[in-house]
């Protein structure tokens, strides 16, 4: 049986949610950490999922594997292997077919309602959902479309919130991997604390950590649709 290959970027964001989500379906997978791991081959896998992290896609000079990994992820889309690339993931694939990342006017944290475009709303990765997606941010760049691409979801602050690049390539902006252990992380590890509080300052950390009981149950339900999308995407489930 082919598995699902996992893109790490960071220690603070792993699988999570939705590693979860593939035990509870019985799907094996691999976890890369791309910063030290050699990357594995495509041949192995059904689907290849690129996780978020800190690098900075333009800064190609502190981070050369990223050039690696653009590679590999060429590859996978000249297979038609289905790609599902979350935040950082999402902006390396826009990266890899020129749509510009770059420093964004304002950083993105907390819990936000994504609307789908007309687009979205036809997508199959999008099915099931009602015309918006509960989805948590924590991004400071943002990307431009690819010329290629099509855009599937978009809110104020970034315009560009997910798109779609050739049959089964999907890039997202935001996160749907925050399971109690990864949440917990971001909020509460001393240094990610403090980078969240510099940002939205000591009342806007408060009212981020009171939002949790409103928004984590649509945000996993939310979560769960688009990664069963995902699985039947990849002739999985």
């Amino acid at each position: 049986m082919k598995r699902i290959v996992f893109l790490q970027h960071a220690w603070e964001d792993p699988p999570g949610y939705v590693g979860d989500l593939l035990d509870e379906y019985g799907i094996a997978y691999d976890v890369v950490q791309v910063v030290n791991e050699p990357f594995p081959e495509l041949g192995r896998y059904a689907a290849v999922i690129g996780l978020g992290g800190f690098q900075q896609v333009y800064r190609k000079d502190l981070y050369p594997y990223l050039a690696v990994e653009k590679r590999i992820l060429r590859e996978a889309v000249a297979r038609d292997l289905p790609y599902l690339g979350i935040c950082l993931g999402g902006q390396i694939l826009a990266d890899l077919f020129e749509g510009a990342v770059q420093r964004h006017t304002t950083t993105e944290i907390g819990f936000f309602d994504v609307p789908l475009t007309s687009e979205g709303q036809r997508d199959p990765l999008y099915a099931g959902l009602p015309g918006y997606q509960k989805v948590f941010h924590w991004h400071e760049d943002a990307f431009e479309l690819p010329a290629e691409a099509v855009l599937l979801a978009t809110n104020e602050h970034a315009p560009n919130q997910a798109f779609r690049y050739g049959p089964y390539a999907y890039g997202l902006q935001y996160h749907i991997e925050l399971n109690a252990a990864v949440l917990d992380t971001w909020l509460h590890h001393p240094e990610l604390q403090e980078k969240i509080v510099q940002t939205l300052g000591h009342e806007g950390y408060t009212a981020l950590e009171a939002a949790i009981v409103q928004h984590v149950p649509i945000y996993r339900e939310h979560g769960r649709i688009m990664v069963q999308n995902f699985l039947k995407l990849s002739a999985l489930i």
